[in-house]
């Protein structure tokens, strides 16, 4: 931003309706009040300005659209209860043409300086995940909101699964600079395993080599939630508010997301971005594909059998352990441990510390982010952050089934501890690998099914680019049922 732009100050008053107000905006803030009582007074950073429009003339619609001179309109953004972002705006008119337009100039002018917002947005919307509503919720909640900001978006339904994983990997997209989705995770992890793919294509780098980094792609991702649980849109914007995911995208702020591929001796299999579980919620995304016509309900139906009968799952896990300090943080809005991670460069010389559990368990998950959702506030994995190269090795030995319940009952908690129950297993990793020694149960990556069941799992630090602001605070306390009972 240029020193003249930042320096700009300005000092107007104006009507909004009958009320009379002071505009002042100096410092990249925008303050207004009211002249007379009650002396209400109200402020806007400029990072959190929509747009700024002149207001049309109001004529026939065969008639060509005219502005008018001594109206405009602020659109903003405002944080209201925890997380969650609202629209509003503010419309003010001024006798002198002049006035209007200084303003009208210096705030576009701070607008335009702000190069990270997307201008192009390729959207793909998945009309057939979670209640069947991300159609209507893009229509209802993303499209006005684009159309203020000025974005030009380019919305893709999605007919078939894998459509927008080769879309991504096989056409030109040169004439966007960011890519979104409207739907669950099983939407979101077709968008990343379609853009890391395409990248490797573009560089010429063979994904299903282990020895070779895999690339970052170049084009930022938008997320927002039309699914079942939308565990990876919980942990970006700290909420499922469509409005709330929207407006991260147009503020362009964004932050690094880890990615873990997961691939058998010969050939990557597949990344994800929120957790990869075997045994109980392997068993769940298994059996609930086959009653998607139940809806959502399918994954409590689902879960409430498999957690009474109780099954486990011999195995045997190698993991590369990381020291957990005991200063454990959680990750919301500029968190320092993400930052600190964006800017180093990854040497890989982390001593080799590998470590072997053999037994029979009920549950095996590798986190990469927390996890959390409407029904488990917390997650799996409270202490596991968005970008700090690490996942959480979550190993719940094979026990009793009041034990199993003890365990899923806490996970629906804001807060909890599992220091005291010892079938807990918790370990800060980089890197696991899982063979299975019995009937084998199945993998959950994402929410879609894995079937291979020994498998390699490694964190790539950052890898995506996604639009977030983060979460702002702990989430509250939920009252809805048991994280056992969903998809995360």
């Amino acid at each position: 931003m240029s020193d003249n732009i930042q320096n700009s100050v300005l000092l107007s008053t104006f009507y909004c309706g009958r009320k009379r107000y002071r505009l002042y905006f100096h410092r990249n803030q925008i303050v207004w009040d009211n002249e007379r009582p009650p002396y209400a007074q109200q402020t806007v950073p400029i990072e959190n300005v929509i747009s700024v429009q002149y207001n049309n003339i109001e004529t026939h619609p065969a008639d060509e659209r005219t502005y008018n001179p001594h109206n405009f309109t602020i659109h903003y953004a405002e944080r209201k209860e925890s997380s969650i972002w609202r629209y509003n705006s503010l419309t003010l008119r001024h006798s002198d043409p002049l006035q209007v337009s200084s303003w009208v100039k210096t705030l576009q002018n701070h607008l335009q300086s702000f190069t990270q917002r997307p201008k192009r947005l390729l959207l793909f919307v998945n009309p057939y995940g979670g209640k069947k509503k991300a159609l209507k919720l893009f229509e209802n909640f993303g499209k006005p909101l684009f159309s203020i900001a000025g974005v030009d978006v380019s919305v893709i339904v999605s007919q078939r699964q894998n459509q927008i994983r080769d879309i991504l990997i096989h056409h030109n997209l040169d004439m966007f600079d960011s890519v979104g989705c409207v739907g669950g995770d099983g939407t979101v992890s077709e968008l990343l395993n379609g853009l890391v793919i395409r990248e490797c294509r573009l560089r010429g780098i063979d994904p299903d080599n282990a020895a070779q980094d895999l690339p970052k792609p170049t084009l930022p991702v938008g997320v927002i939630p039309g699914g079942s649980t939308d565990t990876i849109a919980y942990c970006l914007h700290g909420t499922t508010d469509v409005t709330t995911a929207v407006l991260h995208i147009i503020f362009g702020d964004s932050l690094g997301l880890d990615l873990v591929s997961v691939r058998d001796k010969d050939r990557l299999l597949r990344l994800f971005a929120s957790a990869l579980s075997y045994g109980y919620l392997g068993d769940i995304a298994y059996h609930s594909e086959r009653l998607r016509w139940m809806g959502p309900v399918r994954y409590e139906y689902c879960g409430f059998k498999k957690i009474l009968a109780n099954e486990g799952y011999k195995g045997e896990i190698t993991f590369l352990a990381d020291p957990m300090s005991g200063n454990e943080s959680r990750c919301f809005e500029n968190c320092q441990e993400c930052f600190i991670k964006s800017n180093q460069v990854n040497t890989n010389k982390m001593e080799k510390n590998w470590k072997t559990i053999q037994g029979k368990f009920f549950m095996v998950s590798g986190a990469n982010i927390s996890c959390a959702c409407e029904r488990s506030p917390s997650g799996i994995a409270p202490y596991c952050h968005l970008g700090d190269g690490y996942l959480y090795l979550v190993i719940i030995h094979h026990t009793s089934l009041l034990n199993n319940l003890r365990i899923l009952w806490r996970f629906s908690k804001s807060t909890y501890t599992t220091d005291d129950l010892p079938f807990v297993e918790i370990h800060r990793v980089k890197e696991f690998c899982f063979r299975a020694l019995d009937i084998p149960s199945r993998w959950n990556c994402d929410g879609e099914i894995q079937h291979n069941t020994d498998i390699r799992a490694r964190v790539h630090c950052q890898l995506l680019t996604v639009f977030s602001r983060g979460s702002s605070s702990v989430p509250v306390e939920s009252n809805k049922s048991s994280c056992g009972l969903c998809r995360c």
